[in-house]
């Protein structure tokens, strides 16, 4: 009598950092052509996230159009996931709002009030696809399904519409997953840790300033720590407002210029960079790990906004807010980037810029001693306007801002550090006299500008104004 054993497939789990030793009498099955794609997989990949990042690439614009039914379009593109998988996009995709606001109905009940705007995230994944069925030999007496099986992998896409959980109006049952999975049918934004992180240390860098004449020097511990906190931060994209694990009512997240000497410049970023690569990124990618996922898979392009009536469709206009999107520019472009910075600089190579960092329109009302400015429109940069005094034909105004980069009175930091030029001019009140702008000096908090009218008594109406910076030598 004989017995027969059935032969199985090799069960040893996949291991991304090994590959087949050939070598010979080396019996090959189909766990070895395995390990070898997932060696080659995992480099490829790994060579896209670790060294480049992740984002849109290509395409993949959106746009909302109402005929004939009301859709949103995603274009064709291309993109890496936070999982550094290569996503293409072939041809236009469509969804329509309102068949999924109905399909969605029971689970948005709960979570969602119809009267208060909505918010939608479009997010993409990846996904592999089984096809190409063939004949495969095995047992008999098979069905024909049975006696079929895939014989190619095809790299896929899918596109979703997420809720944003910071909108709800009730939590979900349950935390929503920090992969964007679904639950109850719905799916979540994604988390964007390091993204936001990302932007944030880009935030930071844009606040230093090299020089060899500052009010205070910022010492290499201090910078260190200013690099560390960022990953203690959390929520959506953009600067932070306030700085991590302070009290409510703590003072906003410093926006102003970091000077560092010009002598130790150098050895300052590389501690920098150094904290960012050896603890602030294995800190996030730790904290994605605890929440359940080694990072996020699916890879946000943009936030919809829109309201909703009684019978949950889409009452009008549809917002597309992609000021979140991660997206990432060819190594070509960053190198004409650096061309043109380099042939940019003046005759003596010495790095300088001069751009807009504040600018406004404000009207004046003068009661008695008592100045006020009120903006008149959009402020750059929040840009305010605080009335002092008014002497004679001549109404003095304080001009602050709280954006990024904020005010540092030119007058502690000489030339060689940072100035401002101001450009306003006085809008008239009345006919028949002559209003004038000008520059009345740097106070610590503020630039103090005057409005003088001269041939009538009365003052001017307002003024519009408009701040540069210069830095450099």
């Amino acid at each position: 009598m004989s017995t027969f054993q059935t032969g199985t497939l090799c069960a040893q789990k996949l291991d991304p950092l090994k590959r087949v030793n050939y070598h010979f009498g080396l019996v090959l099955g189909v766990d070895e052509f395995q390990q070898e794609q997932t060696y080659f997989i995992a480099k490829d990949r790994s060579q896209y996230r670790l060294a480049h990042g992740y984002g849109t690439i290509r395409g993949l614009q959106l746009k909302v159009v109402d005929t004939p039914d009301l859709e949103l379009q995603v274009s064709p593109g291309v993109a890496i996931s936070p999982a550094g998988q290569e996503i293409h996009v072939p041809q236009l995709m469509c969804a329509r709002l309102n068949d999924w606001l109905s399909n969605n109905q029971a689970a948005l009940a709960g979570l969602v009030d119809p009267s208060q705007p909505l918010s939608l995230c479009v997010v993409l994944g990846y996904r592999e696809c089984a096809t190409d069925s063939v004949p495969v030999p095995g047992e008999p007496c098979r069905t024909q399904q049975d006696a079929m099986a895939p014989s190619r992998l095809a790299d896929s896409f899918q596109l979703r519409l997420c809720l944003n959980a910071d909108w709800l109006t009730s939590p979900p049952m349950s935390s929503p997953p920090p992969d964007g999975s679904q639950t109850s049918g719905l799916c979540y934004r994604p988390h964007q840790r390091e993204e936001n992180a990302t932007r944030r240390f880009g935030e930071l860098l844009h606040r230093i300033r090299i020089t060899d004449n500052a009010p205070v020097f910022t010492q290499r511990t201090d910078l260190e720590n200013l690099v560390r906190d960022i990953e203690t931060l959390e929520g959506p994209c953009g600067p932070p407002s306030s700085p991590p694990g302070s009290p409510p009512g703590s003072p906003p997240w410093d926006t102003g210029p970091i000077f560092l000497a010009t002598e130790t410049a150098p050895e300052l970023l590389r501690a920098a960079f150094r904290v960012w690569v050896t603890e602030v990124l294995p800190a996030i990618a730790a904290k994605n790990a605890e929440a359940g996922c080694a990072c996020d898979p699916s890879l946000l392009l943009a936030e919809l906004q829109f309201s909703i009536n009684n019978n949950w469709q889409v009452s009008g206009p549809v917002t597309i807010d992609e000021s979140c999107r991660p997206f990432l520019v060819e190594t070509r472009l960053l190198q004409e980037c650096l061309i043109n910075e380099i042939t940019g600089s003046d005759s003596a190579g010495a790095a300088q810029s001069c751009v807009v960092v504040a600018a406004g329109t404000f009207n004046i009302t003068v009661s008695g001693a008592t100045v006020t400015a009120t903006a008149s429109g959009p402020a750059y940069n929040s840009l305010t306007a605080t009335g002092q005094a008014t002497a004679g034909s001549v109404t003095t105004v304080l001009l602050n801002w709280s954006g990024n980069p904020g005010y540092v009175n030119p007058l502690s930091s000489p030339p060689t550090g940072h100035s401002y030029v101001v450009k306003g001019t006085a809008i008239a009140g009345a006919l028949g006299g002559v209003y004038g702008f000008q520059v009345m000096g740097f106070e610590n908090n503020g630039i103090l500008i005057g409005l003088t009218v001269t041939g009538l008594s009365t003052p001017p109406k307002g003024f519009g104004v408009e701040i540069s910076e210069i830095t450099g030598s």
